[in-house]
């Protein structure tokens, strides 16, 4: 045989191996779900989440007869309570519905976690670090979720929108992450406001002041930011502005391509590239909403720089080309894990109108992707299909109107005030449950989950300056300097020699603790001594009229256990409704006192005791294993793996939770 022959001949044992090998795979795949689907009582799930649907509001509108369709569910199915996580975060309770396992195992504790080593504060949704491509991101969720198990055993998968679900992972099938995909810079948030007038608006970041001459507006867009000699800065674009006051429209060029913009209307998405290297270019999705055209008052309004779904910086699906699917599919679509521009309405810089119709606008795509999904799992014979609706917790947030700490609820015998809007919202999900009724049948268990409920926000409390006065926290030049309205944050000026305890995140303390933090002062044999004054302290904390602000103070032992017990806070605050933790508390700060009056449009919240704020679970099968409580939330994945004819006994899954099967 020549030299010739002979490397033929090799080439193809290659390929018949590798035919073989993916021919194999495929069996042995196929031969998996089919030994899956001897035990399925269900061929199919369908889970669809939304975030802060309240078990009160919806018993109420209920019975109010304005959710027919839920109210179906109901009586043919299941409606109970779903009980949410220690502290009812969004982040903690997903993972927690995720993983079928308590945050001692998930890794997940608040939506602020401390740096280790540091006392710096960090978001718990994902971890980022720089490598030679760039910015490259690791998860801290450590336990696996419903839908890894379902692709290891080869069920077709697809899961768009799940919080906590970034970076995504390898499924069976399509994922689409949310709750955690950062903008361009890096960040989960950022508008940017350009204004004319004369206003006392400081200008930083977020709001920059421009000048209008003949009707023209020079400016820049700020995109990424880059390593340079002067260290990181900012990514430029030349942006010109020419105002038509008359018609109240403008017309946007960004390096000479050309956008017409309507005041008071959002604008169609704008994409542009920025260029952070050599070879590198970053591409940003972004709209506009023209607040005024006049050239007096002009002021304009840009959302956050979204990371571009058709030519993502990073990955932000499995597999990466499926974001661009989607585009093809439905057109340009918010990736953001919180797209909704609540930062900007909180701040005034956007009116209800505007946010309403972002609202609308992002419910129109998200539907578009459900509808897009449903129709393949439609058409399968097995299959996982979980899709979660989120920007019901932001509209709530913002248009919650009912008081608590006032005595009204218990005035209006219990019924809950609505915003319009809200209620609104909740008719037009309901119809939309209708049609999902419509299109399952017997053999798929549909089950519709919140993470948590919603209640009043009307105090904040200020943990670390209550930390301060009551000596367990020494700051230099103590509280005298600060105001209810200028906080300090990051923990500036503290001792940290001489502090016992600290606050960071939105329910957490940590104990001082030699060992553990860089300049921790407290021992173990005295960690139990001062917690034990810290609970005592903080459960007797009440506001002017003698509102009991919090209802208990949990250790971690108490409520976690895992293999990840030891990253969790010492301390949990469990408020009680009507309060909740001050924002720059959460962030390493102070104010001038310890309670504040909430004076923010952010008037709904659930960040307080679990007991106070469950979620929902409605199925339209009968479930087992519920008490006069509801199921738990742990109870979702094991659900969900028994329905698909997972052993999770055989798979050595250790759920905290148990299915509701019966």
């Amino acid at each position: 045989m020549t030299r010739a022959n002979k490397t033929i001949f090799i080439v193809l044992i290659i390929v018949v191996l590798v035919i073989a090998i993916y021919l194999s795979a495929g069996y042995f795949g196929k031969q998996k779900t089919l030994g899956v689907m001897e035990n399925m009582k269900y061929k199919k799930v369908l889970l669809v989440g939304i975030d802060g649907m309240d078990p009160k509001v919806t018993s109420q509108l209920i019975s109010e007869g304005k959710l027919p369709n839920f109210a179906k569910l109901a009586s043919e199915g299941v409606f109970t309570n779903l009980s949410t996580s220690y502290p009812p975060h969004s982040p903690v309770a997903w993972a927690s519905i995720a993983t079928g396992k308590n945050p001692g195992k998930t890794n997940i504790f608040d939506f602020i976690r401390r740096n280790v080593g540091s006392y710096t504060p960090e978001l718990s949704l994902a971890k980022s670090k720089s490598g030679i491509a760039g910015t490259e991101y690791e998860p801290y969720l450590s336990a696996a979720p419903f839908f890894r198990i379902t692709s290891e055993n080869k069920i077709p998968t697809t899961v768009i929108r799940w919080p906590v679900g970034f970076p995504p992972e390898k499924v069976e099938g399509n994922l689409l992450a949310g709750l955690g995909v950062p903008d361009v810079r890096g960040l989960l948030s950022g508008y940017a406001y350009y204004f004319a007038s004369d206003s006392e608006i400081k200008e930083d970041n977020k709001n920059i002041r421009v000048e209008v001459q003949n009707n023209v507006i020079e400016t820049r867009l700020r995109g990424p930011k880059k390593t340079s000699s002067q260290g990181l800065v900012d990514i430029t674009l030349p942006m010109i502005i020419k105002l038509n006051s008359e018609a109240k429209t403008a017309e946007l060029d960004i390096n000479g391509k050309k956008y017409n913009l309507k005041e008071k209307s959002w604008s169609d998405w704008i994409s542009v590239e920025f260029k952070v290297g050599i070879f590198k270019k970053v591409s940003s999705t972004f709209q506009i909403y023209l607040v005024d055209s006049s050239v007096d008052n002009f002021s304009m309004y840009l959302t956050t720089m979204q990371i571009d779904p058709s030519n993502p910086v990073v990955p932000i699906s499995y597999p990466a080309a499926y974001s661009k699917e989607l585009v093809d599919a439905i057109g340009l679509y918010f990736t953001l894990g919180m797209p909704e521009e609540t930062d900007g309405y909180v701040d005034g810089k956007i009116d209800s109108q505007a946010f309403l119709s972002q609202i609308a606008e992002i419910e129109k795509e998200r539907t578009a992707m459900f509808w897009k999904e449903f129709e393949t799992f439609d058409k399968k014979e097995v299959g996982l299909f979980a899709f979660v609706y989120d920007d019901s917790d932001r509209m709530q947030h913002v248009f919650w109107e009912q008081k608590i700490l006032d005595g009204s609820l218990n005035a209006s015998g219990g019924k809950i005030k609505l915003n319009p809007a809200v209620e609104q919202y909740w008719v037009e999900k309901d119809k939309f449950i209708g049609q999902i009724l419509e299109g399952v049948d017997n053999n798929t268990l549909l089950m519709i989950i919140s993470d948590h409920g919603f209640t009043s926000f009307e105090k904040a409390v200020s943990v670390n300056t209550w930390l301060v006065k009551n000596g367990f926290m020494a700051k230099s030049g103590g509280l005298s300097e600060l105001s209810d309205e200028k906080e300090d944050a990051l923990f500036q000026g503290v001792n940290w020699q001489e502090t016992k305890a600290y606050s960071l995140g939105f329910n957490s303390i940590y104990i001082n603790l030699k060992g553990r933090e860089p300049t921790g002062i407290i021992g173990l044999e005295d960690k139990e001594k001062i917690e034990n004054e810290i609970i005592a302290g903080l459960e007797l904390l009440k506001d002017e009229k003698g509102n009991k602000a919090i209802n208990k103070v949990y250790r971690a032992s108490e409520i976690y256990s895992g293999n990840q017990l030891g990253n969790a806070p010492d301390l949990v605050i469990g408020y009680n409704p009507g309060f909740r933790m001050a924002w720059q508390t959460a962030i390493g700060g102070f104010s001038e006192n310890v309670i504040l009056n909430n004076t923010k449009v952010w008037a709904g919240d659930h960040l307080i005791d679990p007991k106070f704020v469950p979620g929902v679970l409605f199925s339209n099968q009968k479930l087992a294993g519920l008490d006069n409580g509801g199921a738990s939330q742990m109870d979702i994945a094991p659900t969900i793996i028994d329905a698909l004819g997972i052993n999770s006994s055989n798979s050595g899954l250790d759920f905290d939770g148990k299915s509701l099967l019966v």
